[in-house]
């Protein structure tokens, strides 16, 4: 096992070298790859490109093997092929230069998949993999799946997922991202064991992991340490409340059955969620996500076998891998609330009436929660219940959506007069 004070040569790739970030979700990948994409021509003066133009490059590769994103549904949700086919041209066209690519599904694909696109990448590739404790990784993946149109309880999902009697058909990531042993040994096939590296989150340490990447790509310190970023682009967890509206969308939005994934995509994920992450700030007093004891317990178990498991493989580890097992609070039962933040709502709607009428939605500094006080506490919509406020929200996503549908696709998204029955997860969530 590496320390930090393991000299840079030791994990520094080679130069010509491709060193794929494969994961694993939420493990502070979207601020490491935000921070990369701002810093490209920083990266390149240094001898290192981060290919393309957007913030990572998942697209691309979903586009590589066909994947798809979100759910099934008018409009398509396979990215096109063309995606990759620009990004494969400027990885090639790099010989010296470390080439530095970032997707955190990328450990889902399966392994013929992986083995095609390294052998597509022109360089000798090199494997890095983040990650966290898995108790902690219930709350944060749930509320991901959320972004994809999932709709169930985090309850009802953790039965699913880790009961006694899993659904495999329930977002079917979650298994891989539970058994990190077991992608650590597939990345030991595909590449060899001295050419994976696992990176284990420090919850005491916030900048081990891009001072990790610093010293494998050979850049000066603090050239993504030193980044701080808010919480539209740490890519900060939902509160419970702003978890639940977004559930109770989601619901709405299956049960209506005539929006796409494009349409969810623009208008959701990248509209009402990323608005409200980016302007608002919950207060001291707003739950949040907390996995029940009999979920944590299991983790445990589960964390301490894969640690077994990377340890047998010999890959190098930086950081501590008993974190992996460390717990994290827990209640008796994940109750989802009942009341939601009436600024968070807000926000949620403005942004879906911004984004529909063309102006896109504004990223600013957060929003400030209320000073607490001794008889005061965050406003709340308390007489309006959440499902009242999901489905108003849902309808608006609705109508501005068929608005500007007619107008750009009138054929492909005509009304068949049929509501369809809502599935209860997205078909292959990322």
């Amino acid at each position: 096992m590496l320390d930090r004070q393991t000299n840079d040569d030791e994990l520094l790739v080679p130069a010509g070298a491709r060193l794929f970030h494969a994961g694993m979700p939420k493990t502070g990948t979207t601020a490491l790859q935000r921070t990369a994409a701002s810093r490209r021509d920083l990266l390149l003066a240094h001898g290192v490109r981060y290919p393309g133009t957007g913030t990572n490059h998942r697209k691309a590769m979903f586009a590589y093997s066909a994947r798809p994103v979100g759910w099934a549904g008018p409009g398509g949700s396979v990215p096109n092929r063309t995606r990759w086919d620009r990004l494969a041209s400027e990885i090639r066209s790099e010989g010296a230069r470390r080439v530095w690519l970032s997707n955190e599904n990328l450990s889902d694909e399966p392994e013929a998949m992986l083995r095609a696109l390294l052998d597509d990448s022109g360089g000798p590739p090199v494997v890095a993999l983040t990650l966290r404790s898995l108790p902690a990784q219930l709350a944060s993946a749930w509320q991901q799946y959320l972004k994809s149109g999932v709709w169930i309880t985090f309850e009802t999902w953790l039965q699913r997922v880790i009961g006694d009697t899993p659904d495999p058909g329930t977002t079917p990531s979650f298994a891989a991202r539970c058994a990190v042993g077991e992608v650590v040994e597939k990345w030991v096939r595909l590449v060899g064991k001295d050419n994976v590296v696992v990176v284990v989150i420090d919850p005491s340490d916030r900048t081990l992991v891009p001072r990790t990447f610093e010293r494998l790509v050979g850049l000066p310190q603090q050239s993504l340490a030193e980044e701080v970023l808010d919480g539209h682009h740490a890519n900060r967890s939902l509160s419970a409340p702003e978890a639940e509206l977004l559930r109770r969308v989601n619901r709405v939005v299956r049960e209506l059955g005539d929006v796409s994934w494009r349409d969810y995509e623009r208008f959701v994920r990248n509209g009402a969620v990323e608005a409200m992450l980016a302007r608002r700030t919950p207060g001291p007093d707003e739950a949040r996500i907390v996995p029940p004891h009999w979920a944590v317990d299991k983790t445990v178990t589960l964390a301490q076998h894969q640690i077994q498991r990377i340890s047998a493989s010999g890959v190098r580890v930086v950081g501590i891998l008993d974190h992996l097992a460390e717990r994290v609070p827990s209640v008796d039962r994940a109750r989802p609330p009942q009341t939601i933040p009436a600024d968070a709502a807000a926000e949620a709607l403005l942004a879906v009436l911004s984004t529909g009428l063309g102006r896109g939605t504004t990223f600013a500094a957060p929003t400030p929660p209320p000073t607490p006080t001794t008889t005061a506490t965050s406003p709340r919509i308390e007489d309006m219940p959440s499902s009242t406020l999901a489905r108003l929200l849902a309808l608006r996503l609705r109508r501005r959506a068929h608005r500007q549908i007619r107008h750009a696709w009138p054929s492909a998204h005509r009304r068949s007069g049929q509501r369809q029955q809502p599935q209860e997860t997205p078909t292959r969530t990322p």
